[in-house]
This record gives structure tokens, sequence and C-alpha cells, in this order.
């Protein structure tokens, strides 16, 4: 019990001053008044309000027994009886607070509220009697009226003087019920207004249907006994609806009927006796209004939720007007809200914002959800609170208040919110509909049955509905409104409350999709038969319902995974058909057509026998590469260990400086010269041809992409040196280039013509990883070509003089632009034209700069200020550390390098924000000069762009990258998310409100062409998205709620506000799949505690990888100071490699420890943005490529070691796998076989944002599959064992990669191998569909 109980009370009625008002006092002030009134009627049982009122004191005294009193709690879980009406008084009269459940709720819920509540008794039946640890009173039999006197007040009235009259549990967004406690003050001042408002009088017969544990009871029972009128308690069998309740209220003869409009509509005949007829509890369509009305009978809208006592607003319905939930009850006052909690003008929407007496005192248990709902505001009245409903509202000319819809409960269709009753309104405007409802449900009972929207009507008349309500839902709603189910039903599940129960609705049966204008054509042909029959099955749908001239999007609803699945259906059939086949030809008849006529023309060169590799030869291999990482890292250490040895491990500030002098030589001496000096003796005598992987000239290609990464090709590249280090590396580069790139491998087998400019990231690789094998072939670019950014140049590629391949576009193996062609995509083909930006500069015939002496010099000293630029940003952090150290000893040495890690993030930031103000205060729109002052600006700018992106790379992708992108000139809207986005001119960048710009995404990045570059001002508009690796060039502009998908160029013209696009080329995607229906506070609009708890748990994923990089170099150094004491260098040099691999795995174990406790196995889920398993998720990420892979995972690359360490992190890797990539995120979604081959900067994405909402689940590359240098696979996709998915390609979620393919492009689409001396490999054969195709005749003359 709450309080002390005292165990005698007075017999008599105690008169009581205003502020000790009781809502049992109502009750007893009509006892007094007509103590011969009928108050109940139930089950043919009437009960005076004199003898009701004996009953509950009786009650009331075996409580007052039990020692309930003031301050209890007790749950009623009674069927509709007197008792339950006897319980709620008694309740009450025993100075506690009544817990209505409804005895149809599941055990569990039962439990959960008598223990979330901290009931004190629970007042039941034998019957229902449920396992609980509180105190149980059964009231089974009739109860004998013995008139004892009513209970006197408890005890300890006085101690609150607003005690709680009742808990009421409503549904909460968590999945638990949460109680609302409404206090005594509360509930009398609702009872002193509505009765006469409602115009209750003593002569009325009030219905009461609704079960106790729902609030509208409340405002059936409690009104009419505060007027001394009859009570008539409704039946709980099929009588509670349709003719059988309208029956029964014409036998009850009832003039006052409260009911939902849900319920309302199933009555089908006029009720003569019905004076009034109050609706509530949902939205009440206009239809009900004119059906119901007629002289004499008043039909009241009431609205209002459970936290503001029953009803807020009141309002009269009349026919002709619209429906409107009218104005606040007296005492109550309603103001509309926006986001920033600010009143909107009227007219404006806004959130529906309740004050006055009416204000619950909250969520029992929830403070943290009671703070965010009931808010401190100054127009709450009397300095009160205003309780936030979550329902969106505007005031109407005539100063009434329109419902619009719920702010937090709207649905999310194919990437658009929307409110679903604008579905139903439509539905019910048509005469032939009684109730209607639109919903998201599982298509079937199965687990991972996907969600799609459906509506479900109660039919007033049935012929010809179903295509007339199609019809009008085509001609009335956008096409991502339409339901793609319509279902005819005879009811509809219901809540205790009387609303529809959405989660109880049977899956959905009548696909509307079937429906087509005209009659269904039945497919023609063996070919369209089975594309037929595919999306027969995608869809689940009946064949002989489908026809061929369905719209794939249109008529039928698919969106992008239905496509993924349609089309991997089609390649389980033995055709090599394309995600993009699909959005071309969305019909059956349509593609079954290019598929007759377009067999895929690109022809490729046939793979080789794929080569198996033994055990023992990768041990060896990886033996030989285990002594390179450890010769590399002696020569990284040994001056380190030489200063420690000639100081006999000593540390003092003199040390310090000595130590600090050899940690320079070190990083300049390896990042300067060991690449120079051993890159043309690694390559020399590397030819073009196929060698076997892990043996000698994989090993020295290895070390010298190990090199090359570890020098400074990255920030070398862009100025006017890259040409020179180019030659000294052993490329053949010609005067006058320009190569912004650093992903350049095998510099030997690489020639740059005179002229020629090649844009950020482009890939040169001259060798490749496939089947087993190392294929080595020369890359070539022409003289004045032009090569755009993000490209890959496979081994074996050209472009030819003057020629263009447009950005994110690939060159395989023997492919080559024509001179003076233009190319562009993935695959690349020729185009008319590239981008604008691209001819205008390979047009223009001026004469240009060549570099000069002074150019070079000051390259020089951009150079060199860049380098010491990137030693000054761990200064301060070192000085902290050492300061500590010297003063305080090791553990507050130890202790500061955490602290360091903040330091050098803020330091890193400092740097690069003034090194660009100083550099480039201001971009210039415009085409210049690449040989300038301004060219060698840019440069510089960008290179400390990039130190951002590469010494805090953790500070993307959280709250803290907008202010920064900011700070660094951009103009970034409110609640926009930015990532890694990367070669940005941060001055021309606009990113619109609620954006989301996805990792590595490239967002309006110069373009180089004939020794110019182009600067254009880039927009992305309100709640646009950019995906994962999409490219968008300066100058573009994507529309408000526009799509950029992954690894998407957007079309040149730009991105017309609400449209998709996917691919290099784009296409247009006329649906996009469901993200969910999460709400805007889980999505764009969180919460303030919320938006803080990310701020600080990012504030920690930003910092703490220094931080633990930091520690790991602490502990190495004072290892190493302990090894050399007394030794000479031998030993100390020695050892140190060891120590500084055991440092560099406990940094990588660490990272592994964290992923288990935050997160422990990843399993397919969806999430949203602002979920804490985002945060932690999203944390983990950080750990992982900001700490484990600089402290040693990215040096593993390309070992045999790399696959145990990420088996470490959770990962399924088979056997005598090559991965050539750490771009794995949800390490346990991530499913490689054996002898797989994942290629270079390949990312395993089992994860995407899309809408805010990360979706996850897995990525499968099975055995002997090879998958190509930065191609994507999405989750739930499949690389088939032995596929070859080629560079740059995209594999779209939900794809299926037959066994034995060769797939490549954005997205990916089949290739064909030439015929000739094709080793045939086991189990590969030729497609059925080709044989079928081919033997029939039905390719076109020439088409293959």
């Amino acid at each position: 019990m709450k309080h002390g109980r005292r165990n005698s009370w007075s017999d008599s009625a105690l008169t009581v001053d205003e502020s000790a008002r009781r809502l049992h006092h109502v009750f007893e002030h009509s006892v007094d008044a007509v103590p011969a009134a009928v108050a109940l009627e139930c089950e043919r049982e009437e009960l005076t309000y004199r003898e009701l009122d004996e009953l509950a004191n009786q009650l009331a005294y075996r409580l007052r027994s039990r020692g309930i009193g003031e301050g209890s709690r007790v749950a009623i879980l009674l069927r509709r009886s007197v008792q339950t009406y006897v319980a709620l008084l008694a309740v009450g009269k025993a100075g506690a607070a009544f817990v209505p459940i409804d005895p149809a709720s599941p055990a569990d819920r039962v439990g959960y509220i008598l223990e979330d509540a901290s009931v004190d008794l629970l007042l039941t039946t034998s019957d229902l009697v449920v396992a609980t640890i509180c105190p149980v009173l059964t009231v089974d039999g009739p109860t004998e009226a013995r008139s004892p006197g009513r209970p006197g007040p408890a005890p300890d009235t006085l101690s609150d003087p607003d005690p709680a009259a009742y808990v009421i549990y409503t549904s909460g967004s968590s999945g638990r019920p949460k109680g609302v406690e409404v206090t005594q003050r509360s509930i009398c001042n609702f009872l002193d207004v509505v009765p006469e408002l409602y115009d209750v009088r003593p002569g009325d017969r009030v219905y009461q249907g609704m079960t106790i544990s729902f609030d509208f009871s409340i405002e059936e029972i409690w009104p009419t006994w505060a007027v001394g009128a009859t009570l008539v308690a409704g039946p709980t069998d099929s009588r509670r609806l349709g003719a059988e309740l309208a029956d029964f209220l014409d036998e009850a003869r009832i003039t006052v009927l409260y009911c939902v409009p849900t319920l309302l509509a199933t009555i089908p005949r006029e009720l003569p006796l019905v004076r009034n007829l109050l609706v509530g509890g949902e939205a009440c369509p206009g239809q009900l209004v004119e059906r119901w009305s007629r002289p004499g009978r008043r039909i009241l809208n009431t609205y209002g939720p459970t936290e503001a006592t029953v009803t807020a607003t009141w309002g009269e319905l009349v026919p002709g007007k619209p429906v409107t939930i009218g104005r606040p009850l007296p005492t109550y006052s309603v103001v509309l809200l926006d986001e920033q909690r600010e009143p909107v003008p009227d007219g404006a929407e806004g959130e529906i914002c309740i004050g006055g007496p009416g204000v619950a005192r909250g969520y029992v248990g929830r403070p943290e959800l009671t703070a965010d709902r009931f808010i401190r505001h100054p127009l709450a009245p009397d300095g009160g609170r205003l309780y936030r409903t979550g329902d969106l509202g505007r005031i109407t000319e005539d100063g009434e208040i329109e419902y619009l819809g719920r702010a937090d409960a709207e649905v999310k269709i194919r990437g658009y919110r929307v409110d679903l009753g604008e579905i139903e309104n439509v539905l019910l405007e048509d005469a032939g509909v009684a109730v209607a409802v639109a919903a998201m449900v599982p298509v079937s009972e199965e687990p991972d049955a996907p969600r799609e929207l459906a509506a479900y009507v109660i039919a007033a008349e049935q012929e010809g509905l179903v295509a007339r309500l199609h019809e009008e839902l085509r001609r009335r709603l956008p096409n991502y409104m339409v339901p793609s189910f319509l279902d005819v039903v005879e009811d509809l599940p219901t809540m205790p409350s009387g609303k529809v129960d959405r989660k109880r609705l049977a899956p959905p049966r009548n696909r509307l999709l079937t429906i087509v204008d005209g009659p269904v054509v039945a497919p023609e042909g063996e070919l369209e038969q089975q594309v037929h029959a595919v999306w027969a099955e995608a869809f689940g749908l009946p064949p002989q319902s489908l026809s061929v001239l369905a719209d794939f999007f249109g008529d039928l609803g698919g969106h992008s995974l239905l496509a993924a699945r349609v089309v991997s259906l089609l390649r389980e059939r033995g055709t090599n058909a394309a995600v993009r086949d699909l959005y071309d030809n969305p019909t059956v008849r349509g593609m079954a057509g290019h598929l007759a006529a377009a067999v895929p023309p690109q022809r490729v060169p046939p793979r080789p026998e794929a080569l198996r590799h033994s055990g023992s030869r990768i041990a060896r291999a990886g033996g030989a590469q285990l002594v390179m990482i450890y010769l590399l890292m002696l020569v990284i250490t040994l001056p380190v260990s030489y200063v420690y040895t000639v100081n006999d491990g000593d540390v003092s500030v003199a040390v310090l400086v000595q130590l600090m002098i050899a940690i320079l030589v070190s990083y300049l001496g390896v990042r300067w010269l060991v690449p120079l000096v051993l890159a043309r003796p690694l390559a020399l005598g590397i030819k073009p041809g196929r060698y076997p992987l892990w043996g000698p000239t994989y090993l020295r290609l290895w070390l010298l992409d190990l090199l090359l990464a570890i020098g400074p090709l990255p920030v070398v590249s862009g100025s006017p040196l890259m040409a020179a280090y180019l030659r000294v590396l052993g490329a053949r580069v010609g005067r006058d280039t320009t190569v912004a790139t650093s992903m350049i491998a095998l510099p030997t087998l690489v020639r740059i013509d005179a002229g020629a400019s090649i844009g950020y990231g482009a890939a040169l690789r001259p060798w490749r990883v496939e089947d087993g094998w190392v294929v080595v072939a020369p890359i070539h670019v022409g003289e004045g070509a032009f090569v755009g950014a993000n490209t890959v140049l496979d081994a074996g590629a050209s472009v030819g003089a003057r020629a263009g391949l447009g950005e994110q576009s690939v060159l395989g193996d023997g492919e080559s632009v024509p001179a003076g062609d233009r190319w562009s995509g993935a695959p690349a083909r020729p185009v008319p034209e590239l981008e604008s930006a691209a001819e205008v500069m390979m047009a223009a015939r001026g004469p240009l700069r060549r570099w000069r002496p002074h150019h070079v010099l000051a390259g020089l000293f951009g150079l060199l200020s860049l380098e010491v630029g990137a030693i000054v940003m761990i200064l301060p952090g070192v000085a902290l550390v050492w300061w500590a150290l010297l003063e305080y000893g090791v553990l507050a040495g130890l202790l500061a390098t955490v602290a360091a890690g903040p330091v050098f993030v803020l330091t890193v930031c400092t740097v690069v924000a003034l090194g660009k103000r100083l550099v480039l205060p201001r971009v210039p729109v415009g085409v210049h000069p690449m040989r300038s002052g301004l060219g060698m600006r840019k440069w510089v700018a960008d290179k400390l762009l990039e130190f951002s992106l590469m010494f805090t790379n953790s500070l993307y992708a959280t709250l803290y990258t907008v202010p920064w992108l900011r700070l660094l000139g951009a103009t970034v809207g409110k609640r926009a998310e930015v990532s890694t986005a990367a070669h940005l001119d941060p001055d021309l960048l606009t990113l619109g409100d609620e954006s989301f710009v996805a990792d590595m995404a490239s967002i309006g990045a110069a373009t180089f062409a004939n020794g110019r570059f182009t600067l254009l001002p880039t927009s992305v508009g309100q709640r646009a998205f950019v995906g994962n690796a999409a490219f968008v060039p300066a100058g573009t502009e994507l529309g408000d709620g526009s799509l950029v998908g992954v690894s998407t160029v957007p079309p040149p013209a730009g991105v017309p506000g609400g449209t998709s696009w996917l691919g290099s080329p784009a296409m247009h995607l006329p649906q996009r799949q469901d993200s969910g229906s999460f709400s805007e506070a889980e999505t764009f609009q969180p919460p303030l505690k919320v938006v803080l708890h990310r701020l600080a748990v990012e504030f920690f994923r930003a910092t703490l990888p220094a931080s633990v990089l930091g520690v790991s170099f602490y502990l190495y150094l004072l290892a190493l100071s302990g090894l050399a004491q007394g030794r000479d260098l031998p030993v100390p040099a020695l050892v140190s490699p060891f120590v500084a691999i055991a440092a560099g795995l406990a940094v990588i174990a660490y990272c592994a420890a964290i992923k288990r406790n935050l997160i422990g196995a990843y399993r397919p889920r969806v999430e949203p943005l602002w979920s804490p398993f985002v945060r932690r998720s999203e944390f983990v990420t950080g750990m992982f490529e900001a700490a484990a892979v600089p402290a040693g995972v990215g040096m593993l690359v390309g070992t045999p070691f790399l696959p145990p360490v990420l088996r470490w992190f959770g990962a399924s890797i088979g056997r005598r796998t090559w991965i050539g990539t750490t771009y794995l995120t949800e390490f346990d979604l991530v499913r490689i076989g054996d002898d797989a081959v994942v290629g270079t900067q390949v990312s395993l994405q089992t994860h995407l944002f899309e809408d805010r909402v990360m979706k996850m689940s897995q990525v499968t590359v099975e055995a002997g599959a090879t998958v190509g240098t930065r191609a994507i696979v999405l989750y739930d996709a499949v690389v088939g064992a032995g596929v070859s998915l080629g560079s740059l390609s995209l594999l779209m979620k939900g794809e299926h990669l037959p066994s034995g393919s060769r797939w490549r492009g954005i997205p990916a689409q089949g290739v064909l191998e030439d015929e000739e001396s094709v080793p045939v490999r086991p189990g590969a054969r030729r497609p059925r569909l080709w044989r079928v195709i081919r033997d029939r005749g039905l390719v076109r003359a020439g088409a293959r």
C-alpha cells in the first residue's frame, strides 16, 4: 500500500468543500436528489440510484477492510455487469483510483498493466483471475444491499489535495501500453461542464456500449449519473453493431447515443427515438452527418485524447457544413503550435495542444515521456501545462478547428508521407461504401511478408463497386496512394474503443492491380508465357488475372524491390534480364519483346578456367607478406628505436625533441623515399598477361600497392608536381596533363599523353584479381583526352586522343573509346555528348599557359605546407601527453592520451578551416585555367578538405558534420544529414532542410578538362536524398523530395522535385519501395532529449578513435622505452616492429569487443534514423573505419590475414578468399564463399538509409565468384557461385545472379562471352532462355 491506513471511519455522509470534490460525489448528489430514479439497466436488472449507491457502499467497506484508501490503485477486471458499475463507484468511495482493464485483453497485457500501474488490489471474478503478485478480491455473486452508510473520506484525504481518480491505459508506440493518470480535479471539472453542453436530461436513457478500459465510457456513464438519467448497459454479443444493435437501441428506448463513427456506419436504419447523437474517437465522415441528421436531433462531434480528460473540443455537425472538431469546451484551451512550439497563424497547419484543468497528470512511471508530451508553455492557462496531442489541425474562417490527422502516425509509401484518412475519405464518398479503412498490412501470414497499402470496405451495395472505387482512386489520388488491394468485407476487427484495429486486419486478397483498362490480355507464345508466369509469381497473382499490357509500375504498383525479384526469377529461368530492361519495358509484352529482340549486345573476352589454390600456397604467400610488413615496420620504427636506445630508454624534454625529429624522419622518409626507391624495381619485368594469384608477381604488385598507398600520391595529385612524380614511379606522362586522382596502380603500365585530364577519384588499375588469376594489362589515356571523376579504367582499357569518358563510367579489359568520341555510363557506351562543363572546356581552343617555374615553386611550397600541416595537427595532443608524462608520471600521460583525442580532432578542424579560409576564401564560379594561381590554391584547398576526411573520418555522418560544413562555407539547412561526402566546394554547395547525403557521395565536384577547370554552384533540395557513392556534378539542381540512388549520376537537365533516379546513365524510377510508417519524431524531427543523447554519443564517436590510436602509440613507446634500457640497438630495433604490430592488433581487438558489447550479432532489421540502435551501429562503424582500419586492418588488404580479422568481427568468410576491401559494416550479415574474390574498394552494402530509415540484411557472395573494383552489392542480393560481377557495378537489393554468369553495369546487366575458345567450366552452360530465343529464330537480324 502507498500510505498507512486507519481502521475506522465515519458512517455518515460528509459535506466537503470544492477542493475535496471527488468523482463519486457527482453520483451521490443524484442519489440525494432522485433516489428512486433508475440509475442502471443491465442484463434485465434495474437499480435505482439508492440501490446502486448501497451496493457501492458495501463494496467500498470491503475495500477499506483490505487496506484500500487514498493513494491506492484498484484494477477492475470485470465483464460488463452490475458489478462493473458498482466497482467504479466503490473504488472512488474507498478513496482509491480505479484502473480499468478490458476482460478481453491477453493475459500478458493484463499482467503488464497490473505491474506497471503498481496496483494494490485486483477486483475481478473467479473465472478471470490471472497470475499476479498483487492481492485479489473476487466479486462473483450478486451482492445484497444492506443499506450501510457511505464511507467517510479516506483518513489522509488532505495529504494530496488532488489525488488520482483513475488510470487508463492507451496504446504505446513502443508496443507496450502507457497509463494516463487523471486527477479528481480534472474529471470533476469535466463533469461540471458537459452535461449541460451535451443536453443530457433527467428523462434520458443513455446507451453505454464502450468497455470501461476506454475513456469514452466515462463520457457515457458519468454525465448520465450527474443529471439523474438512466444508463443502459449495452450487450457484449453480436448485438454490439449493425442491425442487431439497432434493434437493441429501439427496444431499450435509447435517447442519447455515444459511439465512434465506424460503429455508427454499421447501423443500417433510422433510430427515431435517438434525440442526441455524439460521435468521437476518430474522424467523422461528412456522409454520416448527411445520413443521420433529422429535425429534432442534435449531432455533436467530440474530440479529446485520454490525456486531456475524455473530451477537449466539441462542435455541432450540420448537413452541408464541413466536419470540424469545433471549439474548446468551457475551461479548456486549444492552441496550434509549429515545430518550434510557436503559435501558427490562423489557417495554417499546426499541432493541436490542449491546456486547462483537463490536462492529465502524466504517464505512470514515464517521466521522460511525460516531460516530452506535457510541456510548460506561455500559452498554457494559469501558468500550467499544454498537452501535445500529436494531431494536426488548423483554424477555419469560422474559428473552429479542422482535424487534419496524426502528425506522428502517417505512413510512408515508397518514400512519400501519406495520410491514410485521405484515402479513406475518397472511398467513403461513394454511396455504396458504409465503412472504409486503409492500412499498410502484410500481404500474407508469413513472418517476413512484405507490407503493402490495402483498403477494406464494408459495402452498402456491391454492384460494380470495386471497379468504380478503383477508377475513382486512380482519378483522385497520386499513383503511390492508390492501394494495391481493395477487399470488400462483412465486418472489420475493432478495438475495445470501437475503433478499427488495423493490427488485426486479415491479409488482403483482392489486388486492385489486376484491374486495368480494357480486358485482360492473355500471353502469346512461349517466351511471353514464361515472362507472364514470372510476373504472376512475383506479384502473387492468379495468372489468368494478369494482363500482358498491365504496366509494372502504373497498374501493378511495382517498385524497385519487386523489380529486382522479377528480374531474379527471370534469370533463374535462364535469361540475362536486367533491372534496367524492366524499367524500360514495364509490361509483360514489352519485356518479352525486348528479350527476344535485344539479347545483350555486349561481348567480352572469355574467362579462363578458374585457378584454385592450395592452402599451403596461400600460407607461403601470407608468410612472405608478413615478412614484408615486418620489414616495412622496421624501417618505420627504426629512427624511434634509435632515439630510445641512445638515451637508454629515458624520457625527458630533450628526448621528446629527438623523438619528434625521429618521427619526422620516419614519416617523410617512408612516405617519400621508400616508394620512389622501390616502385620501379618491384614493377620490373611485369608484362601484360595472366599470373597465378599468390605467386611472386602478385606479391610484388601487392607490395607496390601498399607502398603507393602510404606514399604522397594523395597529396601530390592535382598539383603541377603530379606528372613528374608519376614519371619517377615509372609512368609515361606527357606535358600539360591534369591528374586529380591518386588511385593509380602499377605506374609502369600507365600512359597518360600530353594535355589529358583525369578527374577526382578516377581509378586506373592495370591489374586485377579474377578467378584465382592476376590479370595485367596496360592503360592508355590519349592526348587531350578527358576521363571524368569516379571512373574506373580496368586493365587493358584505353581512351583515344581528344576522346571523352563521362563521370562514373567504366571501361573494361580491351575496351577503347575511339579518338574524338564520347562515351559514358557503366558500362560505357557511345553518347552524343558529355555533361556541358566538360564539353565547353574540351571545345575551348584559346591559348593556355604551361606550368611555369613559379608554379612549380608554388607547388613545392604548397606541398611542404601541407606536409608540415599534417604534422602540426598532432602537436597539441602530443604536447599535452608529454606535459602530463613529465609532470605527473606514466599513468597521467596515459590519461592525457585519452584527452588528446578530442584535442586532435579540434586541431584538425582548426587547421583545415583556417587553411581553407587563408588559401581560398571565396570560390569564383566559372571556367578557369588550371595552370594559374587560382588552380594552385584550389589544389591546396582540396587537400585540406581531404585531410579532414582522412584524419577525422568519424566526424562525418554525425550531428557535428552540418556545423562543420557551414564553417567551411556551405549553406546547409536545418536537420540535414551529411555523411562522408567527397570533393566538395563548400562555398558553392547548398543543402536544403532535412536533406540526406550518404557515404562516399560526391556533390558538386569541379570538372577538369583541356587544361581548365569549372566551378559551379550545386543545390540539393529539401528532403532530397543522395545515395551512397552517387556522383552529382557541379551545377546540378536536385529538387525537393527527389532521390538520386546508389552509384547514380543524375540526368544532365537536373532532377525535378519528387522524382527518383538510378543508374549510370540515370533511369527514372516510377515507384519506390515503402520504408515503413515511422513517425516524424523518429526520422526528421526528434525531441530535444533524443538530439542531446545523439550529440553525446557522436562526440565520443568522433573523438574516441583518435584517443584509442593515441593510447596504442603511447603504450608502444612505453614498451619500446623499456626494451631500450641497457640494450644495444639491434634488440629494440628488431623487436620494435612486433611491438607496433601488437599495439595495432590490440586496437583491432578493442574495436571488435566494442562491436560485440554494443551490438552482439547483427541481424536483419529496420530502424528509424533516430533510434538508439542506429546510434550504436554507427558508433561501431566509426570505430572500425577510423581506428581498426588505420591500426592495421587496412594493411592486411590482399593478404590471407584479412579474412580471419573480419571473422573476428562476425563476418562469415570461406577458405582461400581474396579480399581487397575493408568496406564492410554489419559484419554478421556478410557471407563470402570459398575461393571468392572481392575486389579493390568493393562495398558490401549490408544497410541503406532509405527515407531516413536504416534497413539492413544479408549480402552473399557465393563460392568462386568475383566482384570487380568498386562494385557495390546491396543487401538481400546474392552473387551466385562462379559469377563475375564487373568493376563499378551495382547489384540492387533483392537481385540474385545465377551461377556461372557474367554481369556488369549500374545497375548490373548480363554480358555474353565470345564463343571461340571458351573453356567450359564445371557446371557452366548456356542459359536455357537464350537457347529458346536462338532456336526459335526470335533474334532480329544483326541483333547478335
